[in-house]
This record gives structure tokens, C-alpha cells and sequence, in this order.
């Protein structure tokens, strides 16, 4: 892991927000000139802590508005068969996450889909059609609540102040 300090928190958490920022209005909004600005920026993005720069469009506005969280549980325990559902749920464009979990589940995908008799479609010619996939359970979900891509950012524990000892 890489340590960041406060500025390269301040760039990414602005970035976050809005990744179309001109350099010149990032480095205002983060307290630098332009050129160690474009430097930071450009060691986020060769560290990997920037990833890319995408359009996050609205589901509903495209017409998917039927979102569905499907708990998924394979036939075995065994790491060739976790790559390959692995490989096949990276496949399915209506997969919009999928987490290899501990507990009950073996899987959790949430899946974007225009309505129920598409969720049905996509259930059994596309997910129950990979091998190895034993039972599903799904939830529909009746609104969201809360969505967000910023990542809870803060600064390291190194940076704070220490606390005076009192004697």
C-alpha cells in the first residue's frame, strides 16, 4: 500500500467528484500550483490509485430500472471452479458486480436489468446455464437508498497531531 499524503487525498476526493476537472481548477480547489498538481495526478494514475476516468450514467434513464441482488452458491469448493464462474459472471453485462463471499453465499452479483420478465430471461438462459452454479437466491430492490463511487478517503494516522501527554 502507498502512503498518501493530504494533497494526493484532497486531488483523488475532488477527482472522485468530478473527473472531467480541468487541471487548473484542481490544483485551485486543492491548494497547488499546476505543475506539482499534474505531477501527483500523474503518480496516482501510474500507482494504480487512479484507475481511469469514466461517465457514470443513470440506469433508470437507460431503461434499467429493475435492480436485483442474487446470492449465488456453487456446487463445490474448488478454485477451478471458482475461475471459471469467475470468468463467466465478468461475461454477463447485466452482472454489474459480482463478490466472492464467505458465509452463506458463495456469490453476490447485482444485476441491472429493464424489468422482471428480463431478470427471469437472464436467470435461466444466462446464470443457470454455468456449470457448477447450484442454487440462487434473489432480491429485487424496491428503491435505492444510497449509491456512491467516492471512496471514504482519510488522511494517514501519521499526519495527525499527537496528543499532548498530561503529566
Amino acid at each position: 500500500m502507498v502512503d498518501h499524503d493530504n494533497y494526493d487525498l484532497k486531488i483523488m476526493a475532488e477527482l472522485q467528484r468530478d473527473g472531467l476537472l480541468s487541471l487548473e481548477a484542481l490544483a485551485e480547489r486543492v491548494g497547488l500550483s499546476k505543475t506539482p498538481c499534474w505531477r501527483r495526478v500523474s503518480r496516482l494514475r501510474e500507482s494504480g490509485a487512479i484507475g481511469s476516468t469514466v461517465a457514470l450514467l443513470d440506469p433508470t434513464a437507460l431503461g434499467l430500472e429493475t435492480i436485483v441482488f442474487v446470492h449465488v452458491k456453487v456446487e463445490k469448493h474448488d478454485s477451478d471452479l471458482f475461475k471459471r464462474v469467475d470468468r463467466a459472471l465478468r461475461e454477463l453485462p447485466e452482472v454489474m458486480e459480482a463478490y466472492l463471499m464467505m458465509g452463506d453465499a458463495d456469490y453476490v452479483l447485482r444485476v441491472a436489468v429493464p424489468n422482471v420478465a428480463e431478470f427471469e430471461r437472464f436467470m435461466t438462459d444466462k446464470l443457470h446455464r454455468i456449470a457448477g452454479i447450484k442454487e440462487t437466491k434473489s432480491s429485487p430492490a424496491l428503491r435505492q437508498v444510497k449509491y456512491t463511487t467516492e471512496l471514504p478517503l482519510r488522511p494517514r494516522v501519521s499526519e495527525e497531531r499527537p496528543r499532548r501527554r498530561r503529566p
